[in-house]
């Protein structure tokens, strides 16, 4: 009998010492499984925290890239200015009186004016003699009819079949002006008679381009 009680107590110790065993394995697989998880979880975390950096500083960099390739307002301010300046100083010209007649004209820079002969000057390109333009003050008693028959004979002189130009501008000093072109060779003559209150002959040659008749042009309007 005391043999079975024994038995009996060694059996229910064995069984408890199995049962407690067994539930610190769970335990412990179930930390180990939490444990898990959660390293799990930091390890998504810290990437989203990686990603949202790396994002953050792509964004930084993108940034301070455009800001460094984008031209300030102050430089885009000098650009402008430096730009202004040059149209500027393309266009500057200076007063200056005939030698050998009664009128003044804006030259512009690369241009001279020059005493042709009694009653004639000649506005020259600095750079190339053979343009220039001749100019030929006429006075009040002179008959624009026979200046018109001037011009065009100056014209048909260097090309027979100098043609006159119609449709010229609605104001200014050209305004019902006469005026003929004639091309001979790389060369072109155009003689204008212009009306008004300053009657004056021109006799403008140039290259065959419009660079320099413009210009020509533009100077004779400032006559005065």
């Amino acid at each position: 009998m005391k043999y079975m009680n024994k038995f009996f107590i060694v059996s229910v110790s064995v069984a408890l010492l199995l049962s407690a065993c067994g539930t610190n394995e769970d335990s412990a697989q179930s930390k180990s499984n939490d444990q898990t998880e959660n390293v799990q979880k930091d390890m998504v975390s810290k990437s989203d925290q990686t990603s949202g950096a790396e994002k953050e500083e792509t964004k930084k960099d993108a940034d301070s890239s455009e800001a460094s390739t984008k031209p300030s307002g102050n430089q885009l301010a000098t650009s402008g200015t430096a730009e202004d300046e040059q149209s500027t100083s393309s266009q500057e010209t200076k007063l200056t009186k005939s030698p050998e007649q009664d009128y003044s004209i804006q030259v512009m820079d690369g241009y001279k004016l020059t005493g042709e002969e009694p009653g004639k000057d000649a506005l020259v390109l600095t750079l190339d003699d053979s343009q220039f333009m001749r100019i030929e003050m006429l006075s009040s008693e002179t008959s624009m009819d026979d200046a018109a028959q001037s011009v065009k004979q100056t014209a048909t002189a260097v090309n027979k079949n100098a043609a006159e130009k119609k449709n010229l501008e609605e104001d200014g000093i050209f305004k019902d002006s006469v005026w003929y072109e004639a091309n001979s060779g790389d060369h072109t003559v155009n003689a204008v008679l212009v009306k008004g209150k300053k009657p004056m002959k021109l006799t403008i040659f140039t290259k065959n381009n419009k660079e320099n008749l413009d210009k020509f042009m533009q100077m004779a309007k400032t006559i005065q």
